[in-house]
């Protein structure tokens, strides 16, 4: 229809019509503005500019019943718009109008469901009508309620669940802080709806029918309880047809969210435990939530469920195991199965994370988390989160602009300029600074100035999506709609995003949601989180916000006595450390979370023993002791915490108790306890005298031999303590950086041949010719040979048996060498003619050259693919030269791992396996026992420390 024939009926409508005309003339308006109001607001206004409202009202009046009900719903549709709302009332006296409507028909089923629509949507504008209807026509809402109470009683049906939806919403409309009091205590609303709520509610749980009243019920619930009114409790616990608030239990999933708020509003003016079935509705949950499908569907239903129970256990008064019943189990099981692959997952997990921490006051309840193993399963995040622990492989991560300060060597902290995306400054430990230097830093009760955090890592963890602030981490409810159509007809690094699957929506902490008509009740979250690319850096803060939930568990179960056997896994521990890399030391509440939680984990004996047995205490060692990348910030975080992990092992070892039970373990325990313990010991053991006694008074040593000789997987652990054992603990002297003893350059200053020469005759038919005076004036040897009293004296032609060429031609020409003794001699000769020339020298009595040779070799000569062959020739030449120069080189040289397995494994294969480890065992024992001071057979007077060389 046109817009000029609209006009045409409103003009027509204004005229006197016969009752047939008339109703065709008000179907056509309602055409107009029955389907949707929002695009028949034109037609709405024009109704309301020609004054067309008087005729409909006024058609009210006629005896017709249709003619009735179509006026009605024109004015239902109407009423939505609030100019014609007050023009109704004001101008045209509605509502006199509808108090006779209802006395001439009070039993008229279409009629009042349309009285009770026009009713809530006058009071949906929420301005004066609510007071208006209540002071002026008081009539309606007794009628309103006269209905609903007389549907309750008749069985035939003669109320419809339209009417019913329509008087339960017009009375949730009619609510105000004003008009509360007499719409419970005097009409009787709350006691009504409440006999409803028995009646559908039955049905509902028989049928699952009827679900729209329900709802509906639900709704006007939620309203009433925003306001702490205690009468509002009672009036519902004392209906006719029995207490109403126990069937709020039973229609839990008609909408659990609304529920609950329901049950959470009430609870702030509940007199007595009883006047809530709070246990109830607990088990409801856990019903549902014991389905193991349901969780791995991870439906809506599901969720709600989960963020329900959260809410319910946000209320301290329900956090006492008579009624919160089975749920902080269930709440963990559920965590163990939820994983981070999507937001919702993600979100119900920091929920539920909160939520257990809730209950760190209630010690039955923190009984129940250990008891069903949450120190387990907060590992199992952890390793989801921060990936796999062992070993602890990081990438590292390249600070250019420290590199200018940390040229020059520096102790203690230093201010340096980060190039991050903040430009603050923090206080950083240089990487030179020792071990003990980080455990003073961490020991002491200083406390250091450090940078706050990033504006971005404060932002993102002072709100979650889908919860409250960190303060009261409670999930966000959404508000109950109120419009009509609804009613009438829910790193050391950079972080690797393979990791991590999907992030979680960062709320817009900039835009706050609307207070809510009570200060106690929470805003809604999305029924949807949006899903966005990936990218490391919200990855990142996620994954910080899953490691602060995780810390804030831990913090409370490391207070627990006794000690959690669990707290002492490899897992958890390595996950801690790992996980710091996630935080830079601007955010220095969670380090020192972190390292208090670790640090709290090893005041108990407990956890030494077993930690012992396992991997965990080389991992870290090896990260407090190595830094991997001079330049990387993540890397010196890394160290410093690894270090005050194996200072605090250390003093636990070293406690009374602590190395009685090692020591107890070593002499009475199993050989494999022993062999796990004695792998362990050089690690954390730093007081030299209870190492001695522990390696050597109980056996420790022996057991490390035995594992070093053994061909099985523990061979390279043994390999990798005995080289601790020696460098870190023994302090033995690398001989490379020891070795001083040398001769100039060789000049080539041949001096003129003698007249007196000798030839050599060689095992291979050579000859060599030597000046006769040289070699008498620079070998004993020779001195006796050709001019005592042996036969060799008087011949011109000697043999030389087991002599090379090569090596008698090199220490002949070597004698000839003059030799300035301000420099170092480079020797460019292959190992094994430099080897047979030490040979020579040695039985040649040429004791000078013996030792500078030999320490060419130790300077130069020694490395991990030559130490096999030194040690070789030393032992099958029978000389012992250099012998325990290669075993101390062989621990205590700067090798890496894989080269120092290879090189034992070459050194056992020579078939020299008593020897080899008798040199070991042989050295280790010696600086075991050694006196700390003792003078060196070839430096007359001078102490060990000083020279480092008795051993040698």
């Amino acid at each position: 229809m046109s817009s000029s024939t609209f006009d045409d009926v409103l003009t027509s409508l204004q005229s006197v019509q016969d009752s047939t005309k008339l109703l065709k003339l008000l179907i056509e308006v309602r055409k107009r503005v029955d389907v949707d109001c929002a695009k028949n607001n034109d037609n709405i206004t024009k109704i309301r500019e020609r004054g067309s409202f008087k005729q409909i009202i006024s058609s009210l009046q006629t005896s017709k019943k249709g003619i009735i009900n179509v006026s009605l719903s024109i004015l239902g549709n109407c009423c939505l718009d609030a100019r014609c709302a007050r023009d109704v009332v004001t101008q045209y006296g509605i509502l006199s109008n509808l108090n006779q409507l209802l006395k001439r028909y009070p039993k008229e089923d279409s009629i009042n469901g349309r009285v009770f629509r026009i009713v809530g949507n006058l009071c949906q504008h929420k301005d004066q009508w609510t007071k208006v209807i209540m002071d002026k026509k008081p009539q309606i809402v007794i009628h309103i309620v006269k209905v609903l109470k007389d549907s309750v009683e008749e069985e035939n049906g003669k109320v419809s669940e339209a009417t019913v939806k329509m008087g339960v919403r017009s009375l949730r409309e009619l609510l105000s802080r004003e008009t509360l009091e007499t719409l419970v205590e005097t009409y009787g609303v709350l006691k009504t709806v409440g006999m409803l709520l028995i009646k559908y509610g039955t049905i509902w749980q028989a049928t699952k029918q009827g679900d729209g009243v329900v709802l509906n019920i639900i709704k006007l619930l939620h309203e009433y309880s925003r306001y702490r009114h205690y009468p509002s409790i009672l009036e519902m616990r004392n209906t006719s047809k029995g207490d109403s608030i126990a069937y709020l239990s039973k229609i839990l999933l008609v909408s659990p969210r609304q529920v609950v708020k329901i049950v959470m509003n009430f609870l702030r003016i509940s007199q007595l435990k009883s006047d809530l079935p709070v246990p109830e509705i607990f088990d409801s949950f856990v019903k549902v939530l014991r389905d193991e499908s349901i969780i791995e569907e991870f439906n809506s239903t599901c969720e709600e469920c989960i963020k329900c129970l959260c809410y319910l256990l946000d209320h301290p008064g329900n956090r006492e195991n008579e009624r919160c019943g089975e749920s902080i189990p269930l709440l963990i099981t559920v965590l163990q199965g939820l994983t981070f692959e999507n937001n919702r997952k993600i979100e119900c997990s920091l929920l539920i994370m909160s939520t257990l921490g809730k209950c760190r006051y209630s010690s039955n309840l923190i009984a129940a988390q250990i008891k069903c193993n949450a120190v387990t399963v907060l590992t199992e995040k952890l390793k989801l989160i921060v990936g796999a622990v062992q070993p602890l492989n990081l990438t590292h991560k390249c600070n250019k602009k420290e590199k200018t300060n940390l040229i020059a060597r520096f102790k203690g902290v230093k201010k340096i300029k980060l190039s991050d995306d903040c430009d603050n400054e923090r206080e950083i430990i240089s990487s030179s600074s020792s071990t003990e230097e980080f455990d003073q830093l961490y020991s002491s009760n200083v406390r250091y100035d450090f940078s706050p955090a990033s504006s971005n890592d404060s932002d993102v963890l002072s709100c979650t999506s889908g919860l409250s602030p960190q303060s009261s981490p409670r999930f966000q409810f959404s508000e109950i709609s109120g419009s009509d159509s609804d009613d009438y007809s829910p790193v050391c690094s950079e972080v690797d995003p393979n990791d991590f699957s999907l992030p979680l929506v960062e709320d817009d902490c900039t835009n706050p949601e609307p207070e809510p008509k009570n200060s106690d009740d929470i805003p809604d979250n999305p029924e949807d989180l949006q899903s966005f690319s990936v990218d490391s850096y919200t990855v990142k803060q996620i994954k910080k916000k899953l490691i602060i939930e995780i810390l804030d568990l831990l913090k409370t179960y490391v207070k627990i006595k006794p000690p959690i056997t669990q707290l002492g896994a490899p897992e958890l521990l390595l996950g801690l450390i790992k996980s710091s890399g996630y935080f830079d030391w601007g955010h220095t509440s969670t380090i020192l979370n972190i390292v208090e939680i670790v640090e709290k984990i090893f005041e108990s004996h407990d956890y030494l023993l077993p930690l012992m047995k396992t991997d965990f205490i080389p991992a870290v060692y090896d990260r407090a002791k190595t830094l991997r990348n001079a330049w990387c910030s993540k890397c010196r975080d890394f160290q410093c915490i690894s270090s005050i992990i194996i200072r605090k092992i250390t003093e636990l070892a070293e406690s009374g108790g602590g190395k009685g039970d090692i020591a107890h373990k070593l002499l009475r325990g199993d050989i494999e306890t022993k062999q796990q313990l004695t792998l362990v010991i050089p690690y954390i053991i730093r007081d030299r005298s209870i190492l001695v006694k522990l390696m050597l008074n109980c056996g420790g040593l022996e057991i490390l031999m035995q594992l070093l000789n053994d061909d099985s997987h523990l061979q390279n652990k043994s390999i990798k303590v005995l080289c601790v054992l020696a460098s870190q603990k023994l302090g033995i002297p690398n001989p490379q950086q020891v070795s001083s003893s040398y001769k100039s350059n060789l000049i080539d200053n041949e001096p003129p041949m003698s007249s007196t020469l000798v030839t050599f005759k060689l095992d291979d038919g050579s000859l060599v010719r030597a000046d006769r005076d040289l070699l008498s004036k620079n070998s004993d040897f020779f001195a006796r040979l050709l001019n005592g009293a042996f036969k060799e004296s008087c011949q011109d032609v000697i043999t030389l048996p087991n002599v090379t060429n090569k090596a008698l031609e090199y220490l002949l020409q070597f004698i000839k060498c003059d030799i300035d003794k301000t420099k170092i001699v480079d020797i460019e000769l292959d190992l094994d003619t430099h080897l047979d020339v030490i040979g020579l020298c040695d039985r040649f009595l040429m004791e000078e050259y013996r030792v500078y040779l030999t320490d060419c070799v130790e300077k130069f000569r020694l490395r991990w693919d030559t130490i096999p062959t030194i040690y070789n020739w030393s032992l099958e030449s029978r000389t012992n030269l250099l012998r325990v120069e290669c075993i101390a080189f062989a621990l205590v040289g700067n090798i890496v791992d894989r080269e120092r397995f290879e090189m034992f494994k070459n050194l056992f294969e020579l078939g020299f396996t008593e020897e080899l480890l008798g040199d070991i065992k042989e050295l280790l024992v010696r600086y075991m026992t050694v006196n700390q001071f003792c003078y060196c057979k070839r430096k007359k007077g001078r102490s060990c420390d000083e020279t480092l060389r008795c051993i040698y």
